[in-house]
């Protein structure tokens, strides 16, 4: 179907329903269907996320054609499996993610398990270091901001909340940062006790 009757008849959405650079969740989940999660249940019990969060995305990949799904079974339960689209997808889109920063927790880590479950060591280790930095220098900039936001004494006006949430931050990604570099050491143990 072309492009043009798709959008006459009110289907693009089924037309063009993957962007042509798939996100970091949408490769996370391929990936993580790739190596057994085949239900929304596998994706709360292995991996901890919810059934409200993978149920949309399982259906976007579905109707992109990156997974199958079985007839639906007892309680409406559904098995997915990756199809050759999606595989090729995930083996070429991952890597272009490595070169992203973002600060992020939950893209990150997503990158993170991409590098490990796809990539090599050096591939894991590069991008762990860059986000480290990242993370690290955009605390930087909040304790800056945070430094000239310093509230004066008495004075708690709306300079005052801004100040509070520069300086949480610049703890927060900091503590990311360090976060980072611990679970980058980690894994490489894993990887050599293997």
């Amino acid at each position: 179907m072309e492009l043009l009757d798709a959008l006459r008849i009110g289907r693009w959405y089924n037309f063009y329903a993957m962007p042509p650079n798939s996100t970091d969740l949408d490769l996370f989940v391929l990936a993580l269907v790739q190596r057994g999660c085949a239900t929304a249940y596998d994706f709360k019990s292995q991996a901890g996320i919810s059934v409200g969060s993978s149920a949309p995305v399982l259906d976007r990949l579905e109707k992109a054609g990156l997974i199958k799904g079985s007839s639906p079974g007892v309680r409406k339960r559904q098995q997915f499996s990756i199809t050759k689209s999606g595989t090729k997808t995930l083996e070429s889109g991952w890597r272009d993610l490595l070169a992203s920063r973002p600060t992020d927790p939950d893209a990150t880590l997503r990158i993170t398990y991409l590098a490990w479950a796809l990539g090599g060591q050096s591939e894991l280790s590069d991008f762990i270091d860059s986000s480290a930095t990242t993370l690290k220098n955009a605390a930087a900039t909040r304790l800056a901001e945070a430094n000239q936001l310093q509230p004066m004494t008495g004075s708690l006006g709306g300079q005052a909340f801004r100040w509070l949430k520069s300086s949480f931050e610049a703890a927060r990604l900091d503590a990311q940062s360090v976060a980072l570099r611990e679970l980058g050491k980690q894994i490489k143990k894993q990887k050599r006790s293997k």
